[in-house]
């Protein structure tokens, strides 16, 4: 598994609720236009330790760390990550440098992308390309000059990662526990994401009582765990899932991603929030 499949974030579900259609999209937009305006731009450093690691299970220890800039910006939205994982087996290290940097349409109807990932200093994978979508939560294709002459049909209720993540708060505003997506977040070729997961109660106000989290003073947040399901999107179980404390503006905090046999856990370490330029 790759460094990108192992650490997917945030774009983060079992279909009791869907994606809106007809009459409602316009009020839907303007929900997510308003939720949208509440996230923040930000840059947050995580470190990356081991949470659950079975004996059955080849790896030693896992090391690492993960970057990630978010930029709320006029035209859509930045994401910049980094993922440098070092994982410890018998035979050696393996040492997986992945870069994911991508821009989303603030209708959530485009998503350029480009992904680089590297195994002990030798390329393992790249990707570029340009997805559209028909309408918000409705079917698109992406197309890739990275393969060149690749196409991916994405299906109806298909979200981009900042989509999806404006409608989980929007779910979680509301109280909803469950919500279903088709995520493409450009870090595959092969195909898209089906999400199913669970939104958890309202944890307290963050109090701000550290100077790490002194930025969020304020803040509502909700725990939320996502069940991926890539590569036989039919099968009883996930392929792996991700839990996480997500807050109203978009920051991510007390990451865990779990497969099975083993489990890593990202914590955060630097906060930086920024200011959002005039538009």
């Amino acid at each position: 598994m790759s460094a990108v499949a192992r650490l997917r974030v945030f774009i983060l579900l079992f279909a009791l609720v869907a994606l809106p259609t007809g009459a409602t999209r316009a009020a839907d937009a303007n929900d997510m236009a308003a939720i949208a305006q509440g996230l923040v731009s930000h840059k947050a450093l995580y470190g990356l330790s081991v949470a659950k690691l079975d004996a059955r299970n080849y790896r030693n220890g896992i090391a690492g760390g993960l970057s990630l800039e978010f930029v709320h910006a006029c035209d859509g939205y930045v994401l910049n990550q980094r993922f440098l994982i070092e994982t410890s087996t018998e035979d050696g290290t393996l040492l997986n440098n992945m870069v994911l940097n991508s821009w989303e349409s603030l209708d959530g109807q485009r998503f350029r992308f480009k992904m680089k990932d590297e195994v002990n200093g030798d390329l393992d994978q790249e990707l570029a390309g340009e997805g559209t979508l028909k309408g918000r939560g409705e079917s698109g294709l992406v197309r890739f000059t990275q393969p060149e002459d690749t196409e991916l049909a994405l299906p109806a209720g298909t979200a981009f990662p900042t989509e999806h993540t404006l409608r989980l708060i929007s779910l979680a505003r509301t109280g909803g526990n469950w919500l279903h997506a088709a995520v493409f977040d450009g870090a595959s070729a092969e195909g898209y994401s089906e999400v199913g997961g669970f939104i958890g109660g309202e944890l307290p106000v963050e109090k701000g009582e550290t100077p790490l989290l002194a930025p969020l003073k304020g803040q509502r947040s909700w725990r939320v765990r996502l069940a991926y399901f890539t590569t036989d999107k039919a099968q009883d179980t996930p392929d792996y899932e991700i839990a996480y404390r997500l807050y109203e503006n978009g920051v991510a905090d007390d990451i865990v991603f779990d497969y099975g046999d083993y489990a890593i856990r990202a914590t955060l370490k630097v906060l930086e929030l920024k200011p959002r330029d005039p538009c």
